[in-house]
């Protein structure tokens, strides 16, 4: 025989799960809305800060002239998507995301005189 003991607590958090499983379509968009927003300002938080979610702190830049990292970046992110199942939080626009990702992962740029003129061209066509 199987024997189950539950606390208060923990009976408490499964009634409130219960609870917000049953809410009706718009209710659940906009708590989940508000809910994407927060984590956004988080992040944004995170970012002016130089920190991690944990609250580490990030790797400082190898030359000291530079300034923080990814500050002016922290304003283009948002909620770019959202219904009542699920939100995604991204970049405004797709060279944003890829400058960020670039930022992030520490990928080095080469520019020359060669590819810029290249850029020009295929921007002309």
């Amino acid at each position: 025989m199987i024997k189950i003991n539950v606390d208060k607590k923990s009976e408490q958090r499964a009634l409130d799960s219960l609870k917000l499983m049953t809410l009706t379509k718009p209710k659940r968009r906009i708590i989940l809305n508000k809910t994407a927003k927060a984590s956004v300002k988080t992040s944004r938080q995170n970012q002016k800060n130089q920190q991690t979610p944990t609250g580490k702190a990030w790797q400082k830049r190898a030359s000291k002239k530079r300034k923080k990292m990814q500050i002016r970046l922290a304003r283009l992110l948002t909620v770019t998507a959202s219904n009542e199942n699920k939100a995604v939080i991204g970049w405004r626009q797709s060279p944003t995301a890829k400058v960020a990702a670039k930022q992030h992962h520490g990928y080095r740029q080469r520019h020359t005189r060669a590819s810029a003129i290249k850029a020009l061209r295929n921007e002309k066509n």
